[in-house]
C-alpha cells in the first residue's frame, strides 16, 4: 500500500524514526541496526516501507534496503513471527546474514535474537530454505563475518553487551585491525565500547 516514505528525518527515537512529509509527521519501525546510520536530523530521507494492519492500530514499518524489506516481509509469513520479531531479527542481521544464516540451516544463529526460540528458529529455516537465494546480496558492508567475528561477538554479548552493541564495536574494530585473532578483536572492540 505505502511502499516507501521520503522526508525530512523529524526525530529519531529506540526503534522508530518520525519523517516529515509536507508537513505530516509519519512514525515509522525501524531495525534498531539502522539508527546507527541515520543522517542528521533536518535531512533528507527515504524508507522501503511496509503497513501493516493489526486490531489495535495501523503500523508502518521502514528499512533503508529493499532486501531488508523482502526479508521482512518474508518472515512475517512465518508462522509465530510477528511484526516486532522480524524486526528484531533484522535488528541484529544484514539480509546477506540471514540468508546465509537460513541457508545453512544454522538454527543456533538465529536463536541469539531475542524472543526467537528454538522451535521458531526451525520454522524460519524450514519455510524460507527456498524462497531466500533471491534476497541475498552478495556485497553487504554490514555483514559480519562467520568464525572469529562471531566468536568476538559472543564473547562481548557475554560480558553483558547487546547484540546491536557488539555488532557495532566488532565493526569498528575489524576497520582498524589487520587479520586480527579473536582475542585481538575482543580486546579491541571493548576499548571502543568503554570509551562510549
Amino acid at each position: 500500500m505505502i511502499a516507501f516514505i521520503k522526508g525530512k528525518l523529524a526525530d529519531i527515537q529506540a526503534g522508530s524514526v518520525v519523517l516529515d512529509v509536507g508537513g505530516i509527521g509519519y512514525r515509522v519501525q525501524v531495525p534498531l541496526s539502522l539508527q546507527y546510520r541515520l543522517p542528521a536530523q533536518g535531512s533528507e530521507f527515504m524508507l522501503h516501507t511496509s503497513l501493516v494492519v493489526r486490531d489495535d492500530g495501523f503500523y508502518l514499518y521502514g528499512f533503508q534496503s529493499e532486501s531488508e524489506l523482502g526479508f521482512f516481509l518474508k518472515l512475517l509469513n512465518v508462522s509465530g513471527v510477528g511484526p516486532k520479531g522480524a524486526l528484531a531479527v533484522l535488528s541484529i542481521y544484514t539480509p546477506s546474514e540471514l540468508g546465509r544464516a537460513i541457508a545453512g540451516e544454522d538454527i543456533a544463529l538465529l536463536t541469539r535474537v531475542p524472543g526467537i526460540g528454538k522451535k521458531t528458529a526451525g520454522r524460519i529455516v524450514l519455510e524460507l530454505k527456498d524462497k531466500v537465494a533471491g534476497l541475498i546480496t552478495a556485497a553487504d558492508p554490514e555483514s559480519i563475518g562467520i568464525g572469529r567475528e562471531i566468536d568476538a561477538l559472543d564473547a562481548l554479548e557475554a560480558l553483558g553487551y547487546s547484540p546491536v552493541e557488539a555488532r557495532r564495536a566488532v565493526k569498528e574494530a575489524l576497520s582498524g585491525l589487520e587479520n586480527p585473532q579473536v582475542e585481538q578483536l575482543v580486546k579491541s572492540a571493548l576499548r571502543l565500547l568503554m570509551k562510549k
